[in-house]
C-alpha cells in the first residue's frame, strides 16, 4: 500500500532487500555473512528510533552510541536497510517516498522552510534531503532557491548518478 511504500507502516516492512535488520541477524534476509550480527542489531535500533520519528536524522553521538560507522553504515545502505541521505543523515527506507508525499501537500513551489516544518525535522535534516529528491527526480530547485515537485523520479529515493 502507499503508506507502507512511503515508510509510515513499519520502517522493516519490505522485500528481502529492505528486510529487517532481526531477520538478516537471524539468516531470514540477505545472504549469510552480509551484515555482522552486532551491525545488524545496531541497525534494528536506528530503525526503531526512526519508526517513531522518520525525518528525525541521528547525529553522530548517537550513531557512535550505537557503533555505526562509516563502513557499518555503507554496508547497511548497500543492504537496503537505511538512505543515506549525505554522509552524515541517514533515514529509514521508504523516508524519501513519505518526503515526497508530505510535499505534495504544501502548496507549489515551496520554500526550505516550509519543507522542514511539514516533515518536523531540523534544517540539517531537511536541506540535504531535499537536494537528494533533487538528484532522484522528485523535486526541482529553481532559480529563486524554491522546489517544485515534479511528478517524476523515483519516489522510492534511488538518485540515479549521485
Amino acid at each position: 500500500t502507499a503508506p507502507e511504500a512511503a515508510g509510515q507502516g513499519s520502517a522493516r516492512q519490505g522485500s528481502a532487500r529492505q528486510g529487517s535488520a532481526a531477520s538478516l541477524a537471524a539468516g531470514d534476509g540477505l545472504p549469510a555473512g552480509t551484515l555482522p550480527d552486532q551491525v545488524a542489531a545496531a541497525v534494528e535500533r536506528l530503525l526503531s528510533d526512526l519508526a517513531a520519528a522518520p525525518f528525525a536524522a541521528p547525529e553522530a553521538p548517537r550513531l557512535r552510541e550505537l557503533g555505526l560507522g562509516p563502513r557499518a553504515l555503507a554496508a547497511a545502505h548497500r543492504a537496503g536497510l537505511l538512505i543515506r541521505i549525505s554522509d552524515q543523515i541517514v533515514l529509514a527506507p521508504g523516508a524519501a517516498a513519505a518526503a515526497a508525499e508530505a510535499l505534495a501537500r504544501l502548496p507549489q513551489p515551496f520554500t526550505a522552510a516550509q519543507a522542514r516544518q511539514a516533515l518536523g525535522t531540523t534544517r540539517r535534516v531537511a536541506i540535504p534531503l531535499l537536494e537528494y529528491l533533487d538528484r532522484a527526480g522528485v523535486t526541482r530547485r529553481l532559480p529563486d532557491d524554491t522546489r517544485v515537485l515534479t511528478g517524476s523520479g523515483d519516489p522510492a529515493g534511488r538518485p540515479g548518478s549521485s
